[in-house]
């Protein structure tokens, strides 16, 4: 599914730089490092409307993130919000589902690379390959990501996903 040259490589380059530049090796992947090494700071409160933010200000950048969303979609939310930081998009962004420009749809492109490089992916899909049956919830748990968003990440890999659990 990866158009060469488009918004996939650019998001999956970023996402691998992050990761490689903070030496992690292991889901899941962990934002608050992130964050703090880029020097942001993740606050979380309720809205009515948005998942997140990221506001950029020279002296604290800052990601907003409701407090409302369970846990799972949080975490996509600071990694759609650090995809804009750093693909260097340069307006503040709200993360809304229905605004789909592309600095949108390479933020969220992004968010799945960091929190599931296909690497990682790859190695652990095949390690419980023995668990074919509960695999997608498992790993989505060791992952810290929904489901959902492990079994869309599963099929754009390609990876054979007729074991799966009905929801």
């Amino acid at each position: 599914m990866r158009r060469r040259g488009g918004t996939d490589d650019v998001a999956a380059r970023s996402a691998a730089a992050v990761i490689t530049r903070l030496g992690l090796t292991e889901p899941p992947v962990s934002l608050e490092k992130i964050c703090r090494e880029a020097g942001l700071v993740i606050v979380a409160r309720p809205f009515d409307y948005i998942a997140g933010v990221l506001i950029r200000d020279d002296d604290l950048p800052v990601i907003l993130v409701n407090a409302r969303d369970r846990l799972t979609r949080r975490r996509f939310t600071i990694a759609h919000e650090l995809g804009h930081y750093f693909m260097g998009h340069k307006k503040s962004t709200f993360a809304e589902p229905a605004s789909g420009g592309r600095a949108e749809r390479e933020a969220e492109r992004f968010a799945a690379y960091l929190l599931m490089p296909e690497d990682w992916v790859r190695r652990l899909w095949a390690a419980y390959a023995g668990n074919a049956a509960n695999r997608i919830s498992l790993l989505a748990e060791r992952f810290d990501v929904s489901r959902a968003a492990f079994e869309n990440r599963a099929r754009e890999l390609g990876l054979e996903l007729s074991g799966r659990r009905p929801r």
